[in-house]
This record gives C-alpha cells, structure tokens and sequence, in this order.
C-alpha cells in the first residue's frame, strides 16, 4: 500500500467474479465549471445520452464503460490532468477530438478569475461548429472505442479501384437471354 501522506490516489475496486473478463473503457469527462458553463452542462448532458444510446451494443460486446467526471478547479489540478481546453472528453485517455477550436463562452465571462473574455471549446463534426459535443460525435467516438480494432473501418485499409465482379455483370447481360442459367432463382 501507497504511505497515506502520499499525493498519488489509490483505488480499489472490488468487482464481482462474473466481470473478471469484461473488457472496460475509461470515458474521462473534464470541465471548468459544469454548474454555470452552458458548454460544459450540454456536453454533460450530450455524454450521458450518447452513453445511452450506445448501451445496446456495449451489453452485446461485453464491454463496460467508466465514467470519470473530473472538475478542474485549479490551475494545478489543470497540469495534473493535461487540460488543454474545457470542456474535454478522452476515452482511454485520448481527446476524442485532439485539434480543438476556442471560441469566446458568453456563459464563462463572468465567473473566471481573469478580465475579459473566457474562451471555451468549440467542437466540430462533419463540417459543422457546435459549442457543445455533439452527440453523433460521442457515439461514433464510444462506438469506435469498444469495438475489436479487426472490425473498425477507420479508412487505413487501402482501397481498390471499382471492379465489376463477373456475378453482376453476368446478372445484367444474360437476364435477356431464356436459355442462359445464371445461378440465381430469377
């Protein structure tokens, strides 16, 4: 055990034998101010259904989510866990969108330290600019998260040229031919 004086948090976790195997990932949720920031309370808001949503298909993977909901209250606790912009969520410890955007949050103004403007993060997806996380974004990162990496299509894979494949072409060019015998039940 960890000498209690020590900075470093120790968690013990004691799970029951039937999810010794389950496989878990580790959503960290990261905000200034989730009681003020309307960026942070609608990503907040976003997680939760995207998690939702996704829940089907962690039951039929097998697979366990932990959420982490960790408020950043100190200029210190911001170097602790590497916040770059607020609000943040990681899965398995990686930003699920790593080139973020700021923008000036009207809601943050008035309730930082600082004078002046507050810029908070911007999301983007699919080409578009959202002040809060969409969820589409949350579900296609959490999706992509539990399944097997052999099933992910994340477009590494080359690509092949179009070839038409002698089935369909033969399905198209005998269909008008009575005698042809093609294969199918047509």
């Amino acid at each position: 055990m960890n000498d209690p004086t020590d900075s470093t948090i120790v968690s013990i976790v004691q799970p029951p034998a039937e999810e010794y195997t389950q496989r878990t990932v580790t959503v960290d949720f990261l905000y200034l101010d989730n009681e003020s920031c309307d960026r942070c309370m609608g990503t907040e808001d976003a997680l939760e259904t995207a998690l939702e949503r996704v829940a089907p298909i962690l039951d039929a993977l097998d697979v366990a989510i932990t959420v982490r909901d960790i408020h950043v209250s100190t200029l210190e606790a911001a170097k602790t866990t590497q916040l770059a912009v607020s609000p943040t969520i990681r899965i398995d410890g990686q930003d699920i969108q790593p080139d973020y955007l700021e923008n000036t949050c009207e809601s943050c103004g008035e309730f930082c330290a600082c004078e002046g403007d507050v810029d908070c993060r911007l999301w983007r997806y699919r080409g578009d600019e959202y002040t809060t996380a969409p969820v589409e974004l949350l579900v296609e990162s959490l999706v992509q998260a539990v399944t097997p990496k052999q099933m992910q299509f994340d477009g590494a894979r080359e690509t092949q040229a179009y070839q038409l494949s002698s089935n369909v072409k033969n399905f198209f060019t005998d269909t008008e031919d009575d005698t042809s015998e093609c294969g199918c039940d047509c």
